[in-house]
This record gives C-alpha cells, structure tokens and sequence, in this order.
C-alpha cells in the first residue's frame, strides 16, 4: 500500500546497495551506483524521473501567475512523492550518509523540474541555488505577492461575466476559471464545526447564483426550475441540466434551420434563373432591326 508524502519514515527505510553491470574490453564488469531503496521511500525514482519531464505546462512569469503556478507544480509533485523536497520537510540531513548521493541526485531532478516550468530570464536565481527548498523559497518571496487589484478584478468579473455567445460549457468554464484564481489568492476558511459548514453551503448558493445569473434569457425557464426545487442541486449538478436542455433546444432547431437553409438554396437558385432570362431577352433585342431604317 502506497504511503502518503507526508507520512514517510525515510531515516529507518532499509536500502540495499543497486549494482550496475557494464562491458569493459570485452569482460563484464559489476560496480556499485546508489543504493536502492523502497519504491514507498521519498527518494524513489520512477523511470520516467527524467531532468527533462515537464510536470506542468504553465510556465512561471512572475507575480502576474505565481498563485496558479505554484499551486500547479506543488500538485505535480506531490503526485511525485517530492513535494517534500521544496516545503522543506525532506532536508538531505533528515537521511543517513549512505543516502547523501541519492538526495543529490534526487534533488538535482526536482530543481530541473522546477527549471523547465520558469521563464528563461528567472533562470539565473535557479542554476546556482543548492537545493529545490532554496529555490521555492527565493521564488516565494519574491513573486507570492497578493495584489489587491487582481483580486478586485477577479470579483467584478465574476459578478459581470454574461454568457452572451459562447455555449453553456464555455461559459461555464470561464466562469469556473475565475473562481479557481480567485480562490487561490482569497482561501476561504474551514474547519469541522457547524458553523464551518454552513459557511461552505452559503459560498456554493453565492455561486449558483452567479452561474445563473450570467446566462442568456433563453435559459429563463431553466433558471426559474432551478430555483423553485425543494434542495438546490450542486454547482455541477446545475451545469448538467443546463447542458441538457441546450442539446435539447439544439435538436429541436435543426429541422427550423434544415428549412431555413433549404429556403434560401431555393431563392438563390430563383434569382440566378431570372438573371439568366433577362440576359437572354436583352440578347434577343438587340437582334431587333427596323424594316423602315433598312
């Protein structure tokens, strides 16, 4: 069974050392490499551990995208199993001598991995750093800043957002997109008491409102069923019945648009006859001569 992150007991873990067998001048020969340890252990490599994997595709910018950013790569790495290596909690003193060699290299992979997600000009302030905890930690304070302006802009963009043209899941995607940012720079509190949890429920109605308050008037009738049953459904839960009833309207559209098209398939076909007739009589005129000219 897999251990969680946090929850490793590395300094007691047994290792055993790995051996590398290679061909030299034509014999073979065994050497040692570093020691091997158990794949539940904070310094297991997968294969797939490579300097060159990118564990998420957004790229650090500076302040701007901190929040989304560092949010992002500590999932990655926690899926990882070394989210320790840049919280601080897998220092290479935590481990016995015998594993220093293994940390480095463990280390140098996760300062890559931080590496391949920053933009080149921050590069500088991580090549020379000695370990990820250093780097995460000159990253932090240097770009963790919450800008209060942001944060307004987030808000008045939630409560304006109107889903205009854009389909049910693309604006229901935007919309959901706001709130994560949002969320990441204003946390909200949470705890086991009551009174926690009815907080949690006064924040989800808040934000079924604002999904059905963006939506186009079409959904009117949607929007009012929602409203009027006995238990608010989810936020998810609102979202789907709202893309039902779009696939549903867009069936019943196609045939009025099969008409529509066909309608116009005709008119265009009309119009293009009479201008073939009256080139045609026009033709015909002028092969008119008058006896009495002649």
């Amino acid at each position: 069974m897999a251990i969680e992150d946090d929850q490793v007991n590395d300094s007691t873990a047994p290792t055993r050392t790995a051996t590398a067998t290679t061909l030299e001048n034509g014999n073979f020969v065994t050497s040692s490499s570093f020691p091997a340890v158990d794949h539940n252990h904070p310094l297991y490599l997968q294969p797939t551990d490579t300097p060159g994997s990118s564990l998420i595709s957004l790229r650090l910018t500076g302040s701007d995208n901190y929040a989304l950013w560092s949010r992002a790569i500590r999932i990655g790495l926690l899926g990882k199993s070394k989210l320790g290596f840049v919280d601080g909690r897998f220092p290479k003193s935590r481990f016995e001598p015998e594993l220093h060699d293994l940390w480095e290299k463990v280390n140098a992979i996760v300062l890559s991995w931080i590496m391949n997600v920053v933009r080149p000009g921050l590069l500088s302030s991580v090549l020379y750093a000695s370990s990820a905890h250093k780097v995460w930690e000159d990253l932090k304070e240097r770009f963790d800043k919450v800008n209060g302006s942001r944060i307004l802009y987030l808000h008045r963009e939630v409560h304006t957002l109107t889903q205009g043209v854009m389909t049910v899941t693309d604006y229901f995607s935007k919309l959901r997109e706001l709130w994560d940012e949002f969320d990441a720079l204003m946390s909200c509190p949470g705890c086991a008491c009551p009174e926690s949890k009815m907080y949690a429920q006064h924040f989800e109605y808040q934000r079924l409102l604002q999904l059905l308050t963006g939506l186009n008037e079409s959904y009117s009738q949607s929007r009012s069923q929602i409203m009027m049953m006995s238990h608010l459904p989810s936020i998810n839960r609102a979202y789907s019945m709202l893309v039902d009833q779009e696939s549903q309207r867009n069936l019943v559209n196609m045939p009025q648009v099969a008409q529509v098209s066909k309608a116009l398939e005709n008119l265009a076909m009309y119009s293009n006859k009479g201008t073939n007739n009256t080139g045609s009589y026009k033709q015909k005129r002028d092969q008119v001569q008058c006896e009495y000219c002649h």
